[in-house]
């Protein structure tokens, strides 16, 4: 425990140098508002396929530091345990770094924080991401977790994600991804996207998209005595969003 508060407390150390050097530096403010028929994560759903309404607040400054956090409604499904979680907080600090024209990069740290307990557990855990972004065609997207949900294991996600616009207003995107969760969820998952996103305007857009996915490992029952959480892998499933920002 002395060790892992000394890790959090080094942390909490780098973000308030971090914003110590960058108040006095151009901040922009950002926000958005979106509506979901589900809440997709990595290849299973965090709603049990229920609609959700989530949230994001960001702030970036001219140094290339930003933070902010983003909150959705959550459903695990986890019916007849008490005080069970209904909305998810994910706060965020991240550095951001232009090389080029063409090539930028990011390294971030969130922690997922619940309202509730997951099947009868206190599942808050920390991630940390590493981005690499080529113009806004390309993105890659490297993270881990030291101790997901709080069940002793590493967990591992990469996924490539690419963007084309079509007009000015019309963009198609994919996603294709691999969740290393087996020791946590159970399953390790092999997850793809594919949609459509259309901006009515400048803070609007609609994005209608499929998801599709497999089990890439079988489920070993020995290994998960005392955790309850082991989604199913999405199935072919079409999602809709409405997005308001500023």
């Amino acid at each position: 425990m002395k060790i892992r508060l000394n890790y959090l407390n080094h942390i909490f150390l780098w973000f308030l140098l971090n914003l110590a050097y960058s108040i006095n530096c151009y901040a922009e403010l950002s926000g958005n508002l979106t509506g979901a028929t589900d809440y997709m994560w990595r290849g299973y759903s965090k709603s049990d396929g229920k609609p959700v309404v989530q949230a994001n607040i960001d702030y970036g400054f001219k140094s290339g530091v930003y933070l902010g956090t983003f909150a959705s409604i959550v459903n695990f499904a986890d019916h007849g345990f008490e005080n069970r979680s209904t909305t998810e907080f994910r706060p965020y600090l991240g550095f951001a770094y232009k090389l080029s024209d063409d090539w930028r990069f990011n390294i971030a740290w969130t922690r997922y924080l619940f309202d509730g307990k997951v099947f009868g557990q206190v599942v808050d855990y920390n991630e940390f991401y590493f981005y690499s972004h080529f113009r806004d065609l390309l993105t890659i997207n490297l993270n881990f977790s030291e101790n997901s949900y709080q069940q002793n294991h590493m967990s591992f996600n990469s996924e490539i994600t690419g963007r084309y616009p079509i007009t000015d207003s019309i963009e198609i995107s994919s996603t294709f991804g691999y969740n290393k969760q087996k020791k946590v969820l159970g399953y390790d998952y092999l997850y793809w996207t594919s949609g459509l996103t259309v901006y009515f305007s400048r803070n609007i857009g609609v994005d209608v998209r499929y998801y599709g996915g497999i089990h890439a490992s079988s489920k070993n029952e020995g290994l998960y005595p005392n955790w309850g959480f082991h989604p199913h892998v999405v199935d072919n499933r079409i999602v809709f969003s409405i997005s308001i920002g500023f």
